[in-house]
């Protein structure tokens, strides 16, 4: 996915809402808002992915800064969240069901709500003169039977063969929680899983602080760092271990709009996509409204921009 003209008021929004969140007075926030839209003026590269430029601004806004992870205490307390809700998530929802994958794609779709980089203006905010972000449990009620725009199920069942590898890349704190439902229905189906996630604190965006708080570890088989610290998959920054299991995984879960915005045009693995579609600009290059959850199939994405074409 390319810049769209409406990233470029998105990534100072960005900028905004961590700089209250930090609570910087008015000459730091008017030098690092001058500061980062000088890089944007300056190095945008409009044909690289929203998630490859972000990488740069919010790199410099923490050398500014000096706080190397401003959003530590909300990641820290969505994961407690969603720690919590965990068990009743699974004895209300997911133990019910005849069907456990479609209820666990569901979960790992929902858990994509979790993004403190799309601030939410109708929510309660953290602190009264803070960005408003959202209400966890709310969202879940509010899309768990949301009809998904893309449910590529059918597809996917084909690639759950015991004794294969699956590539899991995570997205965010908290939401990596309600990636556990996917996990554990794969394990049993006796899938190898190496979980995946940043190599170092950006944005919401989970580490693996993150993933041993969340459990991740007790499940998945492996669990490696994409070995950098951008927003989204960079092959040109990726660590070796990232990429011996990329070659070596025989399907790869993306979660979340930053992965699918640098993956959306490889046409020689298999992958499926598991995101909340939450701009319109994502929403068109997907042909689906904002909002739409998604599980689609890389191969019926190409499809659809091919037609489009």
């Amino acid at each position: 996915m390319k810049v769209h003209p409406e990233c470029i008021p998105c990534f100072n929004k960005q900028i905004l809402s961590i700089l209250k969140f930090i609570e910087a007075d008015r000459g730091l926030s008017l030098k690092v808002l001058k500061e980062t839209c000088g890089l944007i003026a300056e190095k945008l590269e409009p044909e690289k992915s929203p998630g490859h430029n972000a990488t740069y601004i919010h790199k410099l806004f923490k050398k500014i800064v000096g706080v190397n992870d401003p959003f530590k205490p909300l990641k820290d307390k969505y994961t407690e969240i969603a720690l919590q809700l965990e068990k009743e998530i699974e004895e209300k929802f997911y133990q019910p069901t005849t069907d456990k994958l479609d209820m666990a794609v569901k979960l790992a779709a929902i858990g994509n709500v979790i993004d403190f980089g799309v601030p939410m203006e109708h929510q309660k905010t953290v602190k009264p003169d803070k960005p408003a972000f959202f209400d966890l449990e709310k969202e879940i009620e509010t899309f768990l039977y949301q009809k998904f725009a893309y449910f590529d199920k059918e597809i996917f069942e084909r690639f759950i063969v015991s004794g294969k590898k699956v590539l899991y890349i995570g997205d965010n704190a908290g939401e990596i929680v309600f990636d556990k439902f996917l996990l554990k229905f794969l394990k049993k189906q006796g899938m190898i899983i190496t979980f995946v996630v940043r190599g170092g604190p950006i944005l919401n965006d989970a580490t693996i602080e993150e993933a041993l708080k969340s459990g991740i570890d007790e499940i998945a088989d492996n669990l490696i760092t994409t070995g950098n610290d951008f927003i989204g998959i960079d092959f040109d920054f990726v660590g070796e271990d990232f990429q011996a299991e990329w070659n070596k995984a025989h399907v790869i879960i993306s979660k979340g709009q930053a992965n699918i915005e640098t993956l959306e045009t490889i046409n020689n693995k298999d992958i499926f996509f598991i995101l909340k579609s939450k701009c319109n600009p994502m929403a068109k290059e997907l042909h689906c409204k904002k909002g739409d959850l998604i599980f689609l199939y890389n191969k019926h994405l190409l499809e659809i921009k091919n037609e489009d074409s």
